[in-house]
């Protein structure tokens, strides 16, 4: 039975550092090793994303034993303020994440495209190589600060879609989200050429003047960044159950990273508060389904989201009936990520 520490809504930023200190996360960080936090900077209009002042919060109490610590992110797979590093970072810092607000500074891990990545072996049932952002390979120690909230594909997004989905490369987004290569859509597309250029595996070429993405394609995502008429894009058609199986998958990939000789030491926090519809990439601001539950942490992902949806089911099961949320998790203990057992502590 796994320990999962909870601290009921209140004073958020006094309950961050408690959360810490007690779950012994700090006396396993190394100082000459650098640490990485994920979290979710929010999409342009949105407004329900973690506040900067929590971030500092937490920077200040792991500053303690750490003196490299970072913000992480990749870039998206859609068009919009966060698909570049450049327009990513910027939003972040428009949103408060300054190295003035946050006391540390932001860093896309996948480079400026979200192309840039590096492959760790895994072998489950649907994904055998993830494609992960390309700077993560030298972090051993991650801070996970996820806003827990709904989501319309997988039922809701917590600490394991933080990881999976915020630190795969673009190619990893997109081999989540579907098992087609990137389409051309025909009338949009005027021959310009920008994605034949950008292509690194040269998978893209003309047949009647219309872009067509061919079986060399590596599945980086970056031809639907780079084509200004949004020609290119995905079939948004997996069904939930697998998606949320590659999600589970790439999770086990950042924390099992077979490519490094230990496993990463990481600390999830849930935040159960402002729990909305939907995550954060979406561009306007929902208003919550439910009144605030807490913040639950721990250094077993698996009961930390097991310990949160509990708290939550009620509410996301009324929102999406026609997921079932709860195989995801049951995936994830299955294939050794953590347990669904948890005895929870209230600090």
């Amino acid at each position: 039975m796994s320990r999962v520490l909870f601290s009921p809504p209140g004073d958020i930023t006094h309950s961050i550092p408690r959360l810490i200190e007690a779950s012994g996360f700090l006396d396993r960080l190394n100082y000459r090793k650098k640490l990485g936090i994920k979290l979710h900077f929010g999409e342009d209009g949105n407004r329900n994303y973690l506040k900067p002042e929590y971030v500092r919060a937490a920077v200040e109490t792991v500053g303690r034993r750490v003196t490299d610590c970072a913000l992480l992110e990749t870039c998206t797979l859609y068009r919009g303020s966060r698909a570049t590093a450049v327009t990513h970072a910027a939003l972040a810092l428009r949103h408060g994440f300054t190295l003035q607000a946050v006391l540390a500074p932001v860093e896309i891990i996948d480079g400026e495209q979200g192309d840039e990545f590096y492959e760790v072996p895994v072998n489950l049932a649907l994904v055998k190589r993830a494609r992960l952002g390309r700077k993560l390979r030298h972090i051993h120690f991650l801070l996970n600060l996820a806003h827990f909230k709904g989501h319309f594909v997988t039922g809701f997004g917590g600490v394991l879609k933080n990881l999976a989905m915020g630190l795969a490369a673009k190619g990893g987004k997109l081999e989540m989200h579907s098992l087609y290569k990137p389409q051309v859509t025909e009338k949009k597309c005027t021959s310009c050429g920008t994605c034949v250029e950008y292509c690194p595996s040269q998978a893209i070429d003309f047949i009647k003047e219309v872009a067509h993405v061919g079986r060399s394609c590596l599945g980086c995502g970056g031809c639907i960044m780079v084509c200004r008429q949004g020609a290119i894009g995905i079939k948004w058609d997996e069904a939930s159950e697998s998606v949320s199986r590659k999600v589970i998958e790439y999770a086990f990939a950042v924390l099992r990273d077979s490519t490094n000789p230990e496993p990463r030491i990481c600390l999830n926090m849930n935040f159960a508060i402002n729990i909305t519809p939907n995550c954060d990439c979406m561009g306007t601001t929902e208003e919550p389904i439910m009144p605030d539950v807490g913040i639950f942490a721990s250094l077993d992902p698996v009961a930390c989201e097991q310990a949160a949806f509990d708290r939550a089911r009620t509410a996301l099961n009324k929102l999406y009936p026609h997921l079932d949320p709860q195989r995801a998790i049951d995936y994830a203990e299955e294939i050794g990520l953590g347990s669904r057992q948890y005895e929870l502590e209230t600090i």
